[in-house]
């Protein structure tokens, strides 16, 4: 539970240049890896901030935090996604990432046993903390939230809360907004409905065994959180949006042994994520003319998120089992990239007429002081030309 002075990350700032957050969470072993009798290649650094690769080849990497194997959800939390959080409830805009090789423990990170105090995702304690938040907050505050739920599924966007909605496109706005048209908002107002529609919402999402993981994730999964603030008072509004990523795993079709059309929606996965990857690549040297955000669906849905106006976090997950050295390794040059990457956030408010108002005087005391200046410099001229 959040303070009101820890919640003020950002706050004060309106206008912020960030780096993306990038925290590394490696998961236990899996049964398959101590069946195999794997040895484990990740060790972390004491200040929970870097790890040491020891398996064919020794590497270090350092990112934002590092949760390894014996870290508990709220550990993952607190470290990625909390910070994200707080500015959103500022009025910023947030997107929390999970990304890494199928099997890894995104789904997990992301969601979690939502019934669970203690093994509850990312998704169920953001809900929590936005609730409180307004539980908190006096009672000339008003709050609307909407929510949606979408599936990026062999590069076509479906509705999970209206399945039936299938093949949707992604539009611009007039202001340079993007957004899915014809995809479901659903207005919410208790903790209890967030979780029905992720419930109903995972029910729908394409999954399927593979020899890495009995229910692997075959789509990109988006839950997007619109909160929006009136102040009754001063009539002030603030309109902030939170994405919830959960990224299909990538994948080395020989490992997972892939076929049919798991093996086609593998390679559409792995062809999306390259797009990602792309994009990343691009912000993060910093001298590209071009960004290919409209290589893949994920990447244009996801545009503010890479490099525009949203305070970004990236939780990359691994194993920590030598036969997976490779993937592993992959996943942690994907966060390195990310951290480089500097997103210039602000607070999405629309000011009070009480507010236009002394703006409105503060413009016009401006521009008698500069009248004042130039009527005081054409006497001046004019003196020097009676000379």
């Amino acid at each position: 539970r959040s303070s009101d002075l820890s919640r003020r990350s950002m706050a004060g700032n309106e206008d912020v240049t960030r780096e993306i957050s990038v925290v590394l969470r490696i998961r236990p072993l899996n049964s398959k890896e101590i069946r195999e009798r794997s040895d484990v290649c990740t060790n972390v650094s004491a200040d929970g901030k870097a790890v040491d690769l020891v398996g064919s080849e020794r590497m270090h990497f350092d990112f934002d935090a590092v949760v390894g194997p014996e870290g508990k959800q709220e550990d993952v939390y607190n470290a990625s996604a909390k910070p994200v959080v707080d500015d959103f409830l500022e009025g910023f805009n947030g997107t929390i990432f999970c990304y890494g090789q199928t099997g890894s423990g995104k789904t997990y990170t992301m969601e979690g046993e939502i019934d669970s105090e203690d093994k509850r995702g990312l998704l169920p304690r953001m809900v929590c903390s936005v609730f409180d938040y307004m539980e908190r907050a006096g009672e000339h505050m008003q709050f609307m939230i909407q929510v949606q739920f979408l599936e990026i599924y062999n590069e076509k966007i479906r509705d999970l809360l209206s399945p039936d909605k299938d093949n949707l496109k992604i539009r611009e706005g007039k202001t340079g907004d993007i957004y899915v048209e014809g995809a479901s908002s659903h207005y919410i107002t208790s903790e209890l409905e967030v979780q029905q529609a992720l419930e109903a919402g995972a029910s729908s999402r394409s999954t399927a065994e593979t020899f890495m993981n009995q229910a692997s994730s075959r789509s990109h999964s988006i839950f997007i959180l619109t909160l929006e603030q009136t102040n009754s008072t001063d009539g002030s509004k603030k309109k902030s949006k939170l994405f919830m990523v959960d990224l299909a795993g990538s994948e080395t079709v020989k490992k997972t042994g892939a076929e049919g059309q798991t093996l086609k929606e593998a390679q559409a996965i792995n062809k999306s994520l390259s797009a990602l990857s792309n994009v990343i690549f691009a912000l993060s040297e910093g001298k590209a003319s071009h960004i290919p955000y409209r290589d893949s669906k994920l990447t244009r849905l996801l545009q503010e998120a890479l490099g525009g106006n949203c305070r970004t976090a990236l939780i990359i997950n691994c194993s920590p089992a030598k036969m997976n050295e490779s993937e592993t390794i992959s996943t942690m040059r994907f966060g390195k990239s990310a951290k480089r990457i500097k997103n210039r956030a602000h607070i999405n408010k629309e000011q009070s007429p009480a507010e236009l108002k002394l703006l409105l005087q503060e413009m016009q005391r401006q521009n008698r002081e500069l009248n004042a200046q130039i009527s005081a410099k054409d006497f001046e001229i004019q003196a020097l030309k009676t000379v």
